[in-house]
């Protein structure tokens, strides 16, 4: 099977002087197209360049910082690596602490061109604007090429602004009835020599820094970067692109054939993927990921529901980045694409329960205090943690997508914000409210996880340990855990809903014959259901 993509033509491309190569989330030599235009490889000099946007480390007008540590560091790991793997190629990553139009057009002088990989929303656009903006000034262009989605838009039968919703109906458009299929993979790119220019290019090199900005550069304080990752944590998750293809090397070989039935676990490593730190920083693509699984199963006797499964999950996170192209700034509004009305809380005593994991709901406790410490939480927490912030508490559920942004280490701008905008029902599908106590009974039925993440529930007995406060004073004070005062009470009275939420674990099954050699088409998925937080 043929896995590598074919030269790009560079006919009918006018020769430039210099090419810089703006990466952003694209932190990898493989798969990456902003080595292959055209543009690049006509050019006589090729600069690499990757630029810290203060911006991104900021307050927000929700109260969190932009980028958390947990992530800071894993993107500050995936520049260090890129840099190594340019440096193995000949060339060099140039690094800045600046903002993009401030540093861009300088680098990249007159008569020049900045490549970078295309983004769909609206912050990201501002500064492409701005960039571009500085470029014409000087005479200079920027060019921008797709190359984070599994399958690229000009393959698909449909324009973006056209998507059919909800998932769903993109995914039967895109299986069963045009058979879209995934391009192959770029070759390792081969960068020119420097040659030419060398003034100017020691110029570049002189005003760049000597490597990353630490933490405190940043910004971070020192109660901040002293914060290690706690150990109970799924994974010791390092930022890079041979990180990346040392777990999807690990992964595909010791636990793939069994993903189907594992990927809704909370604790340990292999139960899912785990590849969306990586994919979010573009250490790895999902090309890379389906050619792979591909791999797999041509030596494994072809496909099966588990390697369906796993390729389901990048056609999700596809999803999501075609639906905020279509739905702009739609996403991120109060009232959603749809512009549907709630009246929503903004009571800080109950987000900060929330975010602290002291909701009294150890259920969901569990999960948020596993994000505050890691700054990782399985699929399974993060639709259940969305809707009892949005549904249980009725708080802004910007807060909850304000709060992941920061703290995930895979956060993604578009799988994040389509799907808090989706679990606070602003899309126009089916509201997914999901039954805190039969999720937990589901997922954690002898509270091993719960009991993880809240050890002052280690005395509580497993029928009680995801209700404590249902024990009587008595039993209370003998496994020595109080409601409120050694555990929180709830800071609203559970509720039991008639809708699971599509809770239960055969959901989402893509059935049952695992001899079967084509799945396409064939899970069933709740009509309507349009939430799948991460590529787990």
């Amino acid at each position: 099977m043929s896995m590598i993509h074919k030269a790009t033509r560079t006919r009918g491309f006018a020769a430039v002087k210099h090419a810089v190569l703006w990466f952003r989330n694209d932190l990898r030599i493989h798969d990456n197209a902003i080595f292959h235009h055209p543009s690049v490889l006509n050019a006589e000099r090729v600069t690499p360049v990757y630029i810290f946007d203060p911006r991104h480390y900021k307050m927000s007008p929700f109260g969190s910082r932009k980028t958390g540590k947990f992530r800071a560091e894993f993107m500050i790991e995936s520049v260090n690596d890129l840099k190594d793997s340019l440096q193995k190629l000949g060339s060099d990553l140039n690094i800045f602490h600046a903002k993009p139009e401030d540093v861009l057009a300088k680098v990249a002088g007159p008569d020049s061109v900045v490549v970078c990989s295309e983004e769909v929303t609206s912050e990201e656009l501002r500064v492409d604007d701005a960039v571009e903006k500085q470029l014409l000034a000087a005479k200079s262009r920027l060019v921008k090429v797709w190359g984070s989605t599994l399958y690229h838009p000009d393959d698909l039968p449909f324009s973006m602004d056209r998507l059919p919703e909800p998932f769903t109906a993109m995914r039967n458009t895109i299986e069963r009835k045009s058979k879209v299929e995934v391009r192959e993979l770029y070759p390792t790119p081969r960068l020119p020599k420097q040659q030419g220019d060398a003034e100017e290019a020691k110029a570049i090199a002189s005003s760049a820094l000597k490597s990353t900005p630490s933490l405190q550069a940043l910004g971070f304080a020192e109660h901040e970067i002293e914060l290690k990752a706690d150990s109970r944590g799924v994974l010791p998750f390092k930022g890079g692109e041979q990180a990346a293809l040392a777990r999807l090397e690990h992964f595909t070989n010791t636990a793939l054939k069994t993903y189907k039935n594992t990927r809704n676990g909370l604790i340990g490593a292999d139960y899912s993927s785990k590849y969306s730190p990586w994919l979010a920083n573009g250490c790895v693509s999902p090309r890379m990921i389906y050619w792979k699984t591909r791999e797999y199963e041509d030596s494994h006797g072809g496909q099966t529901v588990h390697t369906y499964w796993l390729i389901f999950e990048l056609m999700w996170r596809d999803f999501f980045r075609f639906y905020c192209a279509k739905h702009g700034n739609g996403v991120f509004k109060l009232e959603g694409p749809k512009n549907q009305r709630r009246q929503w809380s903004r009571d800080s005593k109950l987000i900060e329960a929330w975010k602290n994991g002291r909701t009294g709901i150890p259920w969901v406790d569990a999960n948020m205090r596993e994000l505050q410490a890691t700054g990782f939480m399985s699929n399974r927490g993060r639709q259940n943690v969305a809707s009892y912030l949005v549904h249980d508490l009725k708080v802004d559920w910007r807060y909850g997508a304000d709060h992941f942004e920061s703290l995930l280490l895979d956060h993604d701008v578009c799988s994040n914000y389509g799907n808090w905008v989706a679990a606070a029902g602003l899309t126009g599908g089916r509201i997914n409210r999901f039954n805190m106590s039969k999720q937990a009974s589901d997922y954690d039925k002898q509270g091993r996880y719960v009991k993880l993440w809240c050890p002052e529930l280690k005395g509580i007995p497993e029928k009680a340990v995801h209700s404590p406060w249902r024990l009587t004073t008595a039993d209370q004070q003998h496994v020595n855990c109080v409601i409120g005062q050694d555990y929180p009470c709830p800071v609203v009275t559970p509720k039991k809903y008639d809708n699971g939420g599509g809770g239960g674990s055969n959901s989402r099954s893509a059935g049952r014959n695992k001899k079967a050699k084509n799945f396409r088409g064939k899970g069933r998925v709740h009509r309507g259901r349009q939430q799948d937080f991460y590529t787990s």
